[in-house]
This record gives C-alpha cells, sequence and structure tokens, in this order.
C-alpha cells in the first residue's frame, strides 16, 4: 500500500475514534486534580477575604491555613455541567471545611474525603426513599447539597454565594458537618471531639423544642427530620445568624463556640460574587 494511502487511513481512524470518544470526555467533570495546581502566592490573603476568616484568634489562624493547605493536596475538586474550579473556589471550599477544625484534634482534616463536586446550580437527583404507598417516585428532586459516607461532598455553587453574601442557608459547613458526624462512631449529629455528656444534654434540649415550635426563629425547621440534619441546621445558625442564635439559644451557642472556637456574631458579608454565572 503506497505510503500516501496508509498514512490516510490512520488520519480517518483517528478522526473516527474522536467522534465516539468526544463526547465522552465532554461529560467528564472539569477539575483542578489534588496536585495539579499550585496553590496561588496570596492564598492566605485571598482566604482573609472570606466572612469567617476574621471569626478565629491568631493561633486558630495557623491551624487554619495548614489545615487548607492539607485539604488542597489530599482532596480533588472538580465542577460539573461546565463549572470551572478556579483558586477562589477551591480555597472557598477547603477554607469552611476547615474552618469547622480549628479546635479538632491534630492530624489531617476529613481523612476519608476524597473528592468535592461542584454544581453551577442546585442538581437533580434520583429518588431512592419510597413514599407512604410504598412506590419510588420517578422524577427527581432538586439539591444543593449532599454528602457521601466520608468520601464525597456535593454542592451547588450559587448556593455558596448566597452564603458568602449573609443567606440563612450554609450549603458549605452543613454539608461538611455531615462528614464529621460520619467520623463519629459513637453518636448521630456530633463531631468527635465533643464534650459527649454536655454536648447530649443540650444538643437534645435543643433538638426537643425545635420539635415543639411550629416557627422556630432561627433554626430552620428541616432540622427536625433527624439528629444528624439537627447538626447540620445548628451549624448553619451558628456560622450564618450567630447573633440571633446567641440571643435566642445562649446555652446552644455557647457549647458551639467551645466546641468549634469561633466567635460568629459579627460577621461583614461579601457584597460581590466570585465567580460569574
Amino acid at each position: 500500500m503506497p505510503d500516501d494511502l496508509l498514512d490516510y487511513g490512520w488520519l480517518i481512524a483517528i478522526f473516527a475514534i474522536a467522534l465516539i470518544l468526544g463526547p465522552l470526555f465532554a461529560l467528564r467533570p472539569t477539575s483542578n486534580r489534588r496536585g495539579e495546581v499550585p496553590m496561588p502566592e496570596d492564598w492566605k490573603a485571598r482566604l482573609a477575604k472570606l466572612p469567617h476568616a476574621a471569626c478565629i484568634d491568631d493561633a486558630q489562624r495557623l491551624r487554619w491555613h495548614a489545615d487548607v493547605e492539607t485539604f488542597w493536596q489530599h482532596v480533588t475538586i472538580a465542577g460539573c455541567q461546565g463549572f470551572w474550579v478556579n483558586a477562589d473556589v477551591r480555597l472557598t471550599i477547603a477554607g469552611y471545611a476547615c474552618l469547622l477544625c480549628v479546635k479538632a484534634p491534630p492530624g489531617r482534616p476529613y481523612p476519608r474525603l476524597r473528592t468535592v463536586l461542584v454544581y453551577p446550580q442546585p442538581f437533580l437527583v434520583p429518588q431512592t426513599e419510597p413514599d407512604e404507598y410504598g412506590l419510588v417516585p420517578d422524577d427527581p428532586v432538586e439539591q444543593i447539597g449532599e454528602s457521601w459516607s466520608g468520601e464525597r461532598v456535593i454542592v451547588s455553587w450559587a448556593d455558596v454565594e448566597a452564603a458568602l453574601m449573609g443567606d440563612a442557608v450554609n450549603v458549605l459547613v452543613h454539608e461538611f458537618a455531615h462528614q464529621l458526624d460520619d467520623e463519629s462512631a459513637d453518636a448521630s449529629g456530633a463531631p468527635p471531639w465533643r464534650e459527649a455528656e454536655r454536648w447530649a444534654k443540650v444538643m437534645q434540649a435543643e433538638y426537643d423544642r425545635l420539635l415543639r415550635h411550629r416557627r422556630p426563629k432561627v433554626l430552620d425547621a428541616y432540622g427536625k427530620e433527624s439528629p444528624e440534619e439537627f447538626f447540620g441546621v445548628v451549624i448553619e445558625a451558628y456560622f450564618q445568624r450567630g447573633a440571633e442564635l446567641a440571643q435566642h439559644h445562649p446555652e446552644l451557642y455557647a457549647l458551639l463556640s467551645d466546641t468549634f472556637g469561633l466567635s460568629t456574631q459579627r460577621v461583614t458579608w461579601r457584597t460581590e460574587v466570585l465567580v460569574a454565572p
């Protein structure tokens, strides 16, 4: 066979493979995978711009920075549906995840966590739980976040941005609270380093109080779902509505402040988005 025909045949084969595999690669998430992207030189200055960065003292800040570096190195953060994970997105996720750990015992934060998936908007997931008739609905449900058994976190970036601007819902701390809960083998709805007796007493009293109120002032009624969701809701209120939580639930605020080490009663919210839609 002449050389020019042989070369032409290879070109046809390569083009055919591209047609087959191209759509598959297009569906893969875009990501800054662990180890691939160096931290920007000004990463500490960028972290300092997060609304809750001022809630910790100097000693905690050293721990926070060290944990953020470790998180950056070990956790894959991938964008879905075309969302691009830039340095600010990655630092925001790592920053809030690690703020929950500034009073944790020394060690790698979230040692089982492998991946954080970021959607640009709330996403649809299939329903798996049967309804009151024992049937699983066909229609998917919209979610803004999920936490999978200590290995994966999924969030909507639109809702992360809303939290940075002061919305009462903070999907990052809610889902990472579930990650901490997964590390607690002896309890549900609790971080592993808590003062167990005090935690159980205060949280049970507040959970019972939420169940009695039809329209709670500070805590989201979603917390009635379970002790695990109550923990997530409580952490959100602690971060997003600290002054109101301290006023209406002083014992609960004191417990959270002693456990997580953050003073969240005064927070300066962002006025601009990090990632343009």
